[in-house]
């Protein structure tokens, strides 16, 4: 576990640089503060910090939509398909996260400070994925101006975007030149090898998300990017916390499940897959990332939309909502599970390495989370998992995939572009939609109030998929 304890001090040092310029909403050319004194080691770190932030406020919202997670007090909650516009995660992107990345680009490139330019632009990139599948069309080449009504880039200029700072990243990385971050990268440490397969991997994620406008394009460029993504779990990106800095899983969710303060729990939709009741044989997982209740023996999740039936919680005993919990952003397992989807669809018909990588992608998640080799085994030789190179169907991929991908947000990406794929209706669903899934986040009452015009453009009715969904 790397040592955060500095992250309060660079905290503060960020606090006071965002406040003194949050009067020019999407302006970080202007405060003095920000662009002459902090530097690239306190920007850094604040940077990697709100990022998670970025990453848990999706997640807390897309894994309801996506059913991994119910709300556990009531039949009113985001579980329905309720509108929500994730305005903590907008701030989070547009206060933080951006203005941060901007100026360690600024002060890299004129330090000549190459790991510092190359991991801004990954987190960008990174950033800017997570913003795009919430709410389609942001704000992003003009985010910077000084004025209140950006235009938004479209999401197809986003994803070219998105990969552009993902080209731009490695080259940078690869350099070598100046100044390199050690302890101030929270994540990986200084070590730009890693950085260089996360953006590999990114480009992979981002050009599946893609899949359903041109397959065997997506497809190929996937496979070619993959071919320098991460190579084991020691690749993962994600955000350590510790008993001083706690993970938002634990603070936000366990330790208020304690008190009765209850918020969300996991659904009848994921731990049924894990239980045996959909696949006939119990997932070795499910007792490493899904906590019982007190007195309880049975495995029940939450009905979707009615705040009933639930025998589990997110816990402090949980592998994802513990006191040393990290915050998982994107895994080794997530990149197996992208190759088995892309040589899936440029290969159907009797698709070894397609076979391989869904095999890897479950032995990979199982071993993160501490499941014994030995289970690990008996669960790959089941039947309902084992089932052939023939057999094998984008159906076996997505689930387990679900499964790996618990608790990341960008799995909702996945479960839009396959329809949901047979996963029920909740119960008390939103009647707004029109008896249709949710497809969107809405933008923030913030924005919609600062450049009315621009939003009013841009937001479509919440059940209308994304440019990205079409075919």
């Amino acid at each position: 576990m790397k040592n955060i304890k500095q992250i309060c001090t660079w905290l503060m040092v960020s606090v006071v640089i965002m406040l003194s310029g949050c009067d020019n909403f999407l302006d970080v050319n202007v405060d003095s503060t920000l662009k002459g004194d902090a530097t690239m080691q306190e920007l850094l770190p604040t940077a990697e910090f709100y990022t998670g932030e970025a990453s848990y406020q999706q997640a807390y919202v897309a894994c309801q939509y996506a059913q991994q997670l119910g709300n556990a007090i009531g039949s009113n909650g985001t579980d329905t398909y309720a509108e929500t516009d994730n305005t903590i995660g907008w701030s989070n992107f547009y206060l933080y996260v951006f203005p941060q990345l901007n100026v360690i680009m600024q002060k890299g490139q004129a330090e000549n400070a190459s790991a510092y330019v190359g991991i801004a632009k990954t987190l960008m990139a990174y950033n800017l994925g997570i913003a795009t599948v919430n709410w389609e069309n942001v704000p992003y080449s003009q985010a910077d101006q000084k004025n209140f009504t950006p235009a938004y880039d479209s999401q197809e200029q986003i994803y070219a975007t998105i990969q552009k700072l993902l080209d731009e990243a490695i080259t940078e990385l690869t350099k070598n030149t100046g100044s390199k971050p050690a302890a101030d990268d929270l994540i990986y440490n200084g070590d730009t090898a890693k950085w260089i397969k996360l953006a590999y991997s990114l480009k992979a994620r981002y050009a599946m998300h893609l899949s359903n406008k041109n397959p065997k394009q997506a497809a190929q460029d996937a496979i070619t990017a993959l071919q320098n993504g991460m190579k084991s779990n020691a690749d993962d990106f994600q955000l350590p916390y510790n008993s001083k800095n706690l993970s938002p899983w634990y603070s936000r969710v366990a330790i208020p499940n304690t008190t009765s303060n209850l918020s969300v729990t996991f659904t009848n939709t994921f731990v049924d897959l894990m239980n045996g009741t959909v696949q006939g044989i119990q997932d070795p997982r499910i007792s490493k990332v899904i906590s019982l209740k007190n007195n309880q023996t049975i495995y029940s999740g939450v009905i979707p939309g009615s705040g009933s039936g639930s025998t589990v919680d997110l816990t402090a005993k949980a592998w994802h909502s513990n006191i040393q919990s990290p915050l998982v952003m994107m895994t080794y397992s997530e990149t197996k599970a992208i190759e088995a989807e892309a040589r899936f669809l440029l290969a159907a018909a009797s698709n070894a390495e397609a076979y391989a990588a869904y095999l890897e992608l479950i032995r990979s998640n199982m071993k993160k989370v501490g499941v014994a080799d030995a289970d690990i085994e008996t669960y790959l030789k089941a039947a309902i998992v084992n089932v052939g190179v023939s057999k094998l169907t984008l159906q076996h991929i997505i689930t387990e995939k679900f499964k790996s991908m618990l608790l990341i947000g960008d799995i909702w990406t996945d479960i839009r572009k396959y329809d949901y794929l047979d996963f029920p209706m909740p119960t008390n669903v939103n009647p707004d939609l029109g008896g249709k899934r949710i497809q969107r986040m809405r933008y923030p009452d913030s924005e919609i109030t600062r450049n009315s015009k621009t939003v009013q453009a841009n937001q479509k009715d919440p059940e209308t998929p994304m440019w990205l969904l079409s075919k």
